[in-house]
């Protein structure tokens, strides 16, 4: 079994979970109040922030250039959907860059942060690499699984670019080449590296619904 299959496996219950938070289902049905979008918005953008930063170390520590061109390409498609998705929205909401930096992050932003910072601190590339594609993944999951699950709804929801922009092909393209450096990378890994990497991998699944309650109150 491919390490992306084992982790998928392992996590699924969890991405599930994910995709019917309240949060969730309320940006789907339009239900969501504003504010609790606004705030999502910004802890979402200064999290990308960090994110970035974590992908260019992993960068660093990649050993031939093919794996550094992609991780290239992920750091500009992250970069890029920060402008595609989060600027315009928060312009929209009347919230500017220079307000989202001045923000403080909730604790469950920087305990996530931490968290993925500590598995490529301890575990390089690959420990990196499993702990960053969990957000990438869940979130091409829930963009799927919800848009397929309120497709009305959230045709008329204010929030629809945000679901259009998670299934769309584009993204999914790129989670795909994620996924597939992931289990070119671990081609011959050991049954206790494996199992270390599902452990990161669900931890952040878990850290991520930690983050959908934080942001629901």
């Amino acid at each position: 079994m491919k390490l992306s299959e084992l982790l998928f496996s392992k996590t699924k219950d969890l991405w599930i979970v994910s995709a019917n938070k309240p949060f969730v289902i309320g940006m789907a049905k339009n239900t969501l109040p504003e504010e609790l979008f606004k705030r999502y918005m910004i802890q979402d953008y200064l999290y990308i922030c960090d994110y970035v930063g974590i992908l260019c170390k992993i960068q660093d520590l990649a050993d031939n250039n093919g794996d550094r061109d992609f991780l290239e390409k992920i750091i500009n498609e992250t970069r890029q959907e920060a402008e595609r998705v989060h600027l315009p929205n928060l312009a929209s909401l009347g919230i500017t860059k220079d307000e989202v930096l001045g923000s403080a992050k909730l604790p469950a932003v920087s305990g996530y942060i931490g968290y993925m910072q500590n598995c490529l601190d301890e575990h390089g590339l690959l420990g990196g690499l499993t702990a960053l594609l969990q957000c990438s993944w869940v979130y091409a999951f829930i963009g799927e699984e919800v848009s397929a699950a309120y497709p009305d709804e959230i045709s008329k929801s204010r929030y629809r670019s945000w679901f259009e922009s998670y299934s769309c092909q584009s993204y999914l393209d790129t989670n795909q080449m994620w996924i597939d450096m992931l289990d070119k990378s671990s081609t011959g890994m050991d049954d206790t590296a494996r199992e270390t990497m599902c452990r990161i991998f669900r931890q952040c699944a878990i850290y991520e619904n930690e983050l959908w309650d934080a942001l629901f109150k």
